[in-house]
Protein backbone atom coordinates (compact mmCIF):
# COMPACT_ATOMS: atom_id res chain seq x y z
CA UNK A 1 0.00 0.00 0.00
CA UNK A 2 2.77 2.44 0.94
CA UNK A 3 4.64 1.51 -2.22
CA UNK A 4 1.53 2.20 -4.30
CA UNK A 5 1.05 5.57 -2.61
CA UNK A 6 4.63 6.58 -3.32
CA UNK A 7 4.39 5.43 -6.95
CA UNK A 8 1.18 7.44 -7.47
CA UNK A 9 2.74 10.45 -5.78
CA UNK A 10 5.88 10.17 -7.91
CA UNK A 11 3.81 9.85 -11.09
CA UNK A 12 1.85 12.99 -10.16
CA UNK A 13 5.06 14.88 -9.43
CA UNK A 14 6.47 13.90 -12.83
CA UNK A 15 3.26 15.06 -14.47
CA UNK A 16 3.52 18.46 -12.79
CA UNK A 17 7.03 19.13 -14.05
CA UNK A 18 6.80 17.39 -17.43
CA UNK A 19 3.48 18.86 -18.62
CA UNK A 20 3.99 22.43 -19.84
CA UNK A 21 0.51 23.64 -18.97
CA UNK A 22 0.81 22.38 -15.39
CA UNK A 23 4.45 23.40 -14.86
CA UNK A 24 3.69 26.92 -16.06
CA UNK A 25 1.12 27.25 -13.26
CA UNK A 26 2.49 25.17 -10.38
CA UNK A 27 6.17 25.98 -10.79
CA UNK A 28 6.98 28.86 -13.13
CA UNK A 29 3.88 30.83 -12.15
CA UNK A 30 4.62 30.44 -8.45
CA UNK A 31 8.02 32.10 -8.76
CA UNK A 32 6.94 34.73 -11.27
CA UNK A 33 4.15 35.80 -8.91
CA UNK A 34 6.57 35.85 -5.99
CA UNK A 35 9.01 38.23 -7.64
CA UNK A 36 6.77 40.42 -9.81
CA UNK A 37 3.42 40.73 -8.02
CA UNK A 38 4.73 42.80 -5.04
CA UNK A 39 6.84 45.19 -7.15
CA UNK A 40 4.19 47.91 -7.69
CA UNK A 41 3.47 48.01 -3.95
CA UNK A 42 7.04 48.20 -2.61
CA UNK A 43 7.00 51.99 -2.25
CA UNK A 44 4.27 51.72 0.33
CA UNK A 45 3.91 55.27 1.60
CA UNK A 46 2.50 58.01 -0.62
CA UNK A 47 4.92 60.94 -0.73
CA UNK A 48 5.06 64.34 -2.44
CA UNK A 49 1.68 64.25 -4.17
CA UNK A 50 1.60 67.23 -6.57
CA UNK A 51 -1.17 69.74 -5.86
CA UNK A 52 -1.76 73.34 -6.89
CA UNK A 53 -2.48 76.39 -4.72
CA UNK A 54 -4.90 79.22 -5.44
CA UNK A 55 -3.83 81.96 -3.05
CA UNK A 56 -6.51 84.65 -3.32
CA UNK A 57 -5.34 86.38 -0.14
CA UNK A 58 -1.58 86.65 -0.83
CA UNK A 59 -0.67 87.72 2.72
CA UNK A 60 1.95 86.69 5.24
CA UNK A 61 -0.44 84.20 6.84
CA UNK A 62 -1.45 82.59 3.56
CA UNK A 63 2.18 82.29 2.43
CA UNK A 64 3.15 80.76 5.78
CA UNK A 65 0.34 78.23 5.52
CA UNK A 66 1.48 77.28 2.01
CA UNK A 67 5.05 76.87 3.25
CA UNK A 68 3.93 74.54 6.02
CA UNK A 69 1.80 72.57 3.58
CA UNK A 70 4.74 72.13 1.23
CA UNK A 71 6.93 70.97 4.14
CA UNK A 72 4.56 68.07 4.84
CA UNK A 73 5.95 64.80 3.46
CA UNK A 74 2.67 63.85 1.77
CA UNK A 75 2.26 67.08 -0.23
CA UNK A 76 4.24 68.86 -2.91
CA UNK A 77 3.07 72.33 -3.90
CA UNK A 78 3.73 72.02 -7.60
CA UNK A 79 1.98 75.07 -9.04
CA UNK A 80 0.50 78.44 -8.09
CA UNK A 81 -2.53 79.11 -10.25
CA UNK A 82 -5.17 81.81 -10.56
CA UNK A 83 -8.55 80.06 -10.65
CA UNK A 84 -10.43 76.81 -10.17
CA UNK A 85 -11.05 76.35 -13.89
CA UNK A 86 -7.31 76.01 -14.44
CA UNK A 87 -7.11 73.59 -11.52
CA UNK A 88 -9.90 71.46 -13.00
CA UNK A 89 -8.10 71.27 -16.33
CA UNK A 90 -4.81 70.25 -14.68
CA UNK A 91 -6.55 67.57 -12.60
CA UNK A 92 -8.19 66.14 -15.71
CA UNK A 93 -4.75 65.98 -17.37
CA UNK A 94 -3.39 64.21 -14.24
CA UNK A 95 -0.71 66.88 -13.81
CA UNK A 96 -1.93 67.51 -10.27
CA UNK A 97 -4.23 65.60 -7.90
CA UNK A 98 -5.93 68.51 -6.23
CA UNK A 99 -6.04 72.23 -5.57
CA UNK A 100 -5.90 74.14 -2.27
CA UNK A 101 -7.91 77.37 -2.21
CA UNK A 102 -7.01 80.08 0.32
CA UNK A 103 -9.86 82.61 0.14
CA UNK A 104 -9.83 86.43 0.17
CA UNK A 105 -9.48 88.10 3.59
CA UNK A 106 -7.96 84.91 5.04
CA UNK A 107 -5.52 86.82 7.25
CA UNK A 108 -8.05 89.55 8.09
CA UNK A 109 -10.58 87.03 9.38
CA UNK A 110 -7.94 85.30 11.49
CA UNK A 111 -6.82 88.60 13.04
CA UNK A 112 -10.44 89.43 13.80
CA UNK A 113 -10.87 86.06 15.52
CA UNK A 114 -13.35 84.85 12.91
CA UNK A 115 -13.13 81.43 11.21
CA UNK A 116 -11.43 81.43 7.83
CA UNK A 117 -11.68 78.01 6.19
CA UNK A 118 -9.34 76.77 3.48
CA UNK A 119 -10.84 74.57 0.78
CA UNK A 120 -9.30 71.51 -0.86
CA UNK A 121 -10.60 70.23 -4.18
CA UNK A 122 -9.18 66.73 -4.64
CA UNK A 123 -9.35 63.94 -7.18
CA UNK A 124 -11.19 61.29 -5.14
CA UNK A 125 -10.99 58.67 -7.90
CA UNK A 126 -7.59 57.80 -6.41
CA UNK A 127 -8.89 57.16 -2.91
CA UNK A 128 -5.51 56.42 -1.28
CA UNK A 129 -3.94 59.58 -2.70
CA UNK A 130 -6.97 61.68 -1.89
CA UNK A 131 -7.27 60.47 1.71
CA UNK A 132 -3.55 60.95 2.38
CA UNK A 133 -3.51 64.49 1.01
CA UNK A 134 -6.77 65.46 2.72
CA UNK A 135 -5.47 64.11 6.05
CA UNK A 136 -2.19 66.01 5.62
CA UNK A 137 -4.03 69.27 4.80
CA UNK A 138 -6.33 68.87 7.82
CA UNK A 139 -3.34 68.21 10.06
CA UNK A 140 -1.31 71.18 8.84
CA UNK A 141 -4.33 73.52 8.91
CA UNK A 142 -5.20 72.37 12.43
CA UNK A 143 -1.65 72.95 13.68
CA UNK A 144 -1.52 76.33 11.95
CA UNK A 145 -4.77 77.43 13.57
CA UNK A 146 -3.67 76.15 16.98
CA UNK A 147 -0.42 78.13 16.83
CA UNK A 148 -2.28 81.33 15.93
CA UNK A 149 -4.74 80.78 18.77
CA UNK A 150 -1.91 80.23 21.25
CA UNK A 151 -0.06 83.34 20.03
CA UNK A 152 -3.25 85.44 20.40
CA UNK A 153 -3.84 84.27 23.97
CA UNK A 154 -0.23 84.88 24.95
CA UNK A 155 -0.46 88.40 23.48
CA UNK A 156 -3.55 88.95 25.66
CA UNK A 157 -1.49 88.12 28.76
CA UNK A 158 -2.33 84.44 29.23
CA UNK A 159 0.44 82.25 30.59
CA UNK A 160 2.03 80.28 27.66
CA UNK A 161 1.52 76.91 29.38
CA UNK A 162 -2.15 77.67 30.06
CA UNK A 163 -2.66 78.98 26.52
CA UNK A 164 -1.14 75.82 25.06
CA UNK A 165 -3.20 73.50 27.27
CA UNK A 166 -6.45 75.35 26.56
CA UNK A 167 -5.87 75.07 22.82
CA UNK A 168 -4.68 71.45 22.87
CA UNK A 169 -5.79 69.86 26.16
CA UNK A 170 -4.53 66.46 25.03
CA UNK A 171 -2.20 65.07 22.39
CA UNK A 172 -3.26 62.34 20.02
CA UNK A 173 -0.78 59.60 19.14
CA UNK A 174 -1.75 57.16 16.39
CA UNK A 175 -0.21 53.68 16.53
CA UNK A 176 -0.61 51.44 13.48
CA UNK A 177 -1.00 47.94 14.89
CA UNK A 178 0.22 45.09 12.65
CA UNK A 179 1.12 47.58 9.90
CA UNK A 180 3.80 49.90 11.30
CA UNK A 181 4.44 51.59 7.95
CA UNK A 182 0.71 52.11 7.33
CA UNK A 183 1.49 50.83 3.85
CA UNK A 184 -0.58 49.12 1.21
CA UNK A 185 1.98 46.37 0.58
CA UNK A 186 1.93 45.23 4.21
CA UNK A 187 -1.85 45.11 4.03
CA UNK A 188 -2.38 43.43 0.67
CA UNK A 189 0.62 41.20 -0.15
CA UNK A 190 0.25 38.54 2.61
CA UNK A 191 -3.41 38.01 1.69
CA UNK A 192 -2.71 38.06 -2.06
CA UNK A 193 0.05 35.47 -1.65
CA UNK A 194 -2.40 33.00 -0.08
CA UNK A 195 -4.80 33.67 -2.95
CA UNK A 196 -1.97 32.95 -5.42
CA UNK A 197 -1.23 29.64 -3.69
CA UNK A 198 -4.92 28.78 -3.80
CA UNK A 199 -5.34 29.68 -7.45
CA UNK A 200 -2.23 27.85 -8.68
CA UNK A 201 -3.01 24.74 -6.62
CA UNK A 202 -6.65 24.65 -7.71
CA UNK A 203 -5.75 25.05 -11.39
CA UNK A 204 -2.85 22.61 -11.11
CA UNK A 205 -4.88 19.96 -9.31
CA UNK A 206 -7.65 20.22 -11.90
CA UNK A 207 -5.22 20.06 -14.84
CA UNK A 208 -3.36 17.09 -13.33
CA UNK A 209 -6.49 14.98 -13.39
CA UNK A 210 -7.36 16.06 -16.92
CA UNK A 211 -3.91 14.95 -18.10
CA UNK A 212 -3.81 11.80 -15.94
CA UNK A 213 -7.13 10.39 -17.21
CA UNK A 214 -6.41 7.38 -19.37
CA UNK A 215 -2.66 7.77 -18.80
CA UNK A 216 -0.57 4.64 -19.13
CA UNK A 217 0.32 4.61 -15.44
CA UNK A 218 -3.27 4.94 -14.19
CA UNK A 219 -4.66 2.38 -16.63
CA UNK A 220 -2.00 -0.10 -15.56
CA UNK A 221 -2.57 0.69 -11.88
CA UNK A 222 -6.35 0.22 -12.15
CA UNK A 223 -5.86 -3.05 -14.03
CA UNK A 224 -3.86 -4.38 -11.10
CA UNK A 225 -6.59 -3.54 -8.57
CA UNK A 226 -9.58 -5.65 -7.69
CA UNK A 227 -11.66 -3.07 -5.77
CA UNK A 228 -12.74 0.29 -7.15
CA UNK A 229 -13.03 1.88 -3.69
CA UNK A 230 -9.47 1.02 -2.62
CA UNK A 231 -8.12 2.11 -6.03
CA UNK A 232 -9.90 5.46 -5.81
CA UNK A 233 -8.67 5.96 -2.25
CA UNK A 234 -5.06 5.21 -3.21
CA UNK A 235 -5.18 7.47 -6.26
CA UNK A 236 -6.58 10.38 -4.27
CA UNK A 237 -4.25 9.91 -1.30
CA UNK A 238 -1.11 9.53 -3.40
CA UNK A 239 -1.84 12.68 -5.36
CA UNK A 240 -2.68 14.63 -2.20
CA UNK A 241 0.69 13.60 -0.79
CA UNK A 242 2.41 15.27 -3.76
CA UNK A 243 0.47 18.52 -3.43
CA UNK A 244 1.00 18.61 0.32
CA UNK A 245 4.78 18.23 0.06
CA UNK A 246 5.09 20.71 -2.79
CA UNK A 247 2.85 23.42 -1.38
CA UNK A 248 4.25 23.26 2.13
CA UNK A 249 7.53 24.33 0.52
CA UNK A 250 5.77 27.07 -1.45
CA UNK A 251 3.95 28.22 1.67
CA UNK A 252 7.23 28.60 3.58
CA UNK A 253 8.64 30.63 0.68
CA UNK A 254 5.55 32.85 0.48
CA UNK A 255 4.98 33.46 4.18
CA UNK A 256 8.40 33.16 5.80
CA UNK A 257 11.05 33.95 3.21
CA UNK A 258 8.85 36.61 1.55
CA UNK A 259 8.46 38.53 4.80
CA UNK A 260 12.23 38.96 5.09
CA UNK A 261 12.66 39.57 1.36
CA UNK A 262 10.01 42.30 1.22
CA UNK A 263 10.40 43.52 4.81
CA UNK A 264 6.88 42.60 5.87
CA UNK A 265 5.95 42.14 9.54
CA UNK A 266 5.57 38.58 10.82
CA UNK A 267 4.41 37.65 14.32
CA UNK A 268 3.27 34.04 13.96
CA UNK A 269 5.29 30.88 14.63
CA UNK A 270 6.23 28.80 11.59
CA UNK A 271 4.90 25.53 13.05
CA UNK A 272 1.54 27.12 13.86
CA UNK A 273 1.35 28.46 10.30
CA UNK A 274 2.18 25.06 8.82
CA UNK A 275 -0.38 23.25 10.96
CA UNK A 276 -3.01 25.74 9.82
CA UNK A 277 -2.13 25.54 6.14
CA UNK A 278 -2.30 21.73 5.88
CA UNK A 279 -6.14 21.59 5.68
CA UNK A 280 -6.01 24.51 3.23
CA UNK A 281 -3.74 22.57 0.86
CA UNK A 282 -5.81 19.40 1.18
CA UNK A 283 -9.19 21.09 0.74
CA UNK A 284 -8.00 23.14 -2.25
CA UNK A 285 -6.45 20.13 -3.99
CA UNK A 286 -9.59 18.08 -3.37
CA UNK A 287 -11.76 20.94 -4.62
CA UNK A 288 -9.68 20.87 -7.81
CA UNK A 289 -10.30 17.13 -8.16
CA UNK A 290 -14.05 17.72 -7.81
CA UNK A 291 -13.99 20.52 -10.40
CA UNK A 292 -11.97 18.34 -12.81
CA UNK A 293 -14.91 15.96 -13.19
CA UNK A 294 -17.01 18.77 -14.67
CA UNK A 295 -14.53 20.37 -17.10
CA UNK A 296 -13.09 18.80 -20.21
CA UNK A 297 -10.41 21.10 -21.66
CA UNK A 298 -7.52 23.21 -20.40
CA UNK A 299 -9.21 26.42 -21.54
CA UNK A 300 -12.31 25.47 -19.52
CA UNK A 301 -10.17 25.31 -16.38
CA UNK A 302 -8.68 28.77 -16.83
CA UNK A 303 -11.99 30.36 -17.89
CA UNK A 304 -13.73 28.94 -14.82
CA UNK A 305 -11.15 29.39 -12.07
CA UNK A 306 -9.29 32.63 -12.81
CA UNK A 307 -12.38 34.93 -12.81
CA UNK A 308 -13.53 33.39 -9.52
CA UNK A 309 -10.37 34.66 -7.79
CA UNK A 310 -11.68 38.24 -7.87
CA UNK A 311 -14.91 37.13 -6.21
CA UNK A 312 -13.00 35.18 -3.57
CA UNK A 313 -10.76 38.11 -2.70
CA UNK A 314 -13.80 40.33 -2.32
CA UNK A 315 -15.47 37.81 0.00
CA UNK A 316 -12.51 37.72 2.40
CA UNK A 317 -13.47 41.20 3.61
CA UNK A 318 -10.10 42.74 2.74
CA UNK A 319 -11.41 45.02 0.01
CA UNK A 320 -14.76 45.70 1.70
CA UNK A 321 -15.94 44.82 5.25
CA UNK A 322 -17.74 41.48 5.41
CA UNK A 323 -20.19 42.96 7.92
CA UNK A 324 -21.57 45.18 5.14
CA UNK A 325 -22.10 42.32 2.69
CA UNK A 326 -25.39 40.41 2.28
CA UNK A 327 -25.52 37.12 4.16
CA UNK A 328 -25.73 35.26 0.84
CA UNK A 329 -22.18 36.42 0.05
CA UNK A 330 -20.98 34.88 3.33
CA UNK A 331 -22.54 31.55 2.38
CA UNK A 332 -20.99 31.62 -1.09
CA UNK A 333 -17.59 32.49 0.36
CA UNK A 334 -17.78 29.56 2.77
CA UNK A 335 -17.45 27.01 -0.05
CA UNK A 336 -14.03 28.32 -1.19
CA UNK A 337 -11.03 27.24 0.92
CA UNK A 338 -9.21 30.48 0.07
CA UNK A 339 -11.61 32.62 2.11
CA UNK A 340 -10.98 31.11 5.58
CA UNK A 341 -7.33 30.47 4.63
CA UNK A 342 -6.62 34.12 3.86
CA UNK A 343 -8.35 35.36 7.00
CA UNK A 344 -6.71 32.77 9.25
CA UNK A 345 -3.24 33.12 7.73
CA UNK A 346 -3.26 36.90 8.14
CA UNK A 347 -4.39 36.48 11.75
CA UNK A 348 -1.54 34.06 12.48
CA UNK A 349 1.34 35.54 10.51
CA UNK A 350 0.67 39.28 10.64
CA UNK A 351 -1.31 39.58 13.88
CA UNK A 352 0.22 36.82 16.03
CA UNK A 353 -3.16 35.25 16.84
CA UNK A 354 -3.45 32.29 19.21
CA UNK A 355 -5.49 29.18 18.43
CA UNK A 356 -8.75 30.45 19.93
CA UNK A 357 -8.56 33.48 17.61
CA UNK A 358 -8.16 31.51 14.37
CA UNK A 359 -9.87 28.24 15.36
CA UNK A 360 -13.03 29.13 13.41
CA UNK A 361 -11.06 29.30 10.15
CA UNK A 362 -9.02 26.21 11.08
CA UNK A 363 -12.06 23.96 11.64
CA UNK A 364 -13.77 25.51 8.63
CA UNK A 365 -10.89 24.28 6.44
CA UNK A 366 -11.02 20.79 7.94
CA UNK A 367 -14.77 20.61 7.29
CA UNK A 368 -14.18 21.62 3.66
CA UNK A 369 -11.45 18.98 3.46
CA UNK A 370 -13.81 16.25 4.66
CA UNK A 371 -16.67 17.40 2.40
CA UNK A 372 -14.53 17.68 -0.73
CA UNK A 373 -12.77 14.40 0.05
CA UNK A 374 -16.11 12.58 0.19
CA UNK A 375 -17.28 14.14 -3.08
CA UNK A 376 -13.93 13.57 -4.81
CA UNK A 377 -13.82 9.96 -3.58
CA UNK A 378 -17.31 9.21 -4.92
CA UNK A 379 -16.47 10.74 -8.30
CA UNK A 380 -13.08 9.03 -8.47
CA UNK A 381 -14.66 5.69 -7.56
CA UNK A 382 -17.13 6.05 -10.43
CA UNK A 383 -14.25 6.82 -12.79
CA UNK A 384 -12.31 3.74 -11.61
CA UNK A 385 -15.39 1.52 -11.94
CA UNK A 386 -15.91 2.66 -15.54
CA UNK A 387 -12.23 2.05 -16.28
CA UNK A 388 -12.46 -1.46 -14.78
CA UNK A 389 -15.59 -2.23 -16.81
CA UNK A 390 -13.94 -0.96 -19.98
CA UNK A 391 -10.85 -3.06 -19.25
CA UNK A 392 -12.95 -6.15 -18.56
CA UNK A 393 -14.85 -5.73 -21.85
CA UNK A 394 -11.58 -5.48 -23.76
CA UNK A 395 -10.25 -8.70 -22.20
CA UNK A 396 -13.46 -10.54 -22.97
Amino acid sequence: MIKSLLLISYDELKRIFQTKAIASVMFIGIFLYFFFYPQPYLHEAIRDVPIAVIDQDNTNYSRELIRQMDANKSIKIDLHIADLQTAKSLIEQRKIYGALLIPYRFQQHILEGAPSPVIYYGDASYILIYSNVATAINTVAGDFGAKISISRKIAQGTDPAIATNNTAPFNTQLISLFNPQSGYATYIIPAAFILILYQTLLIGSTLCRLFSKNSEFEIKFIQQQSHAASSALLLLSGKLLTYLALYLIYFIIYTVFANYWYDLPRLGHVLVSLSFIIPFILSTALFGKVVSHFVHTVSDVFCLIIPSSMIIFFMTGLSWPKELMPYLFHLIGDIFPAVPAIVGSVKINQMGANFSEFSQQYWHLWILTIVYFCIAFILEKRYVQKAMIANASKES
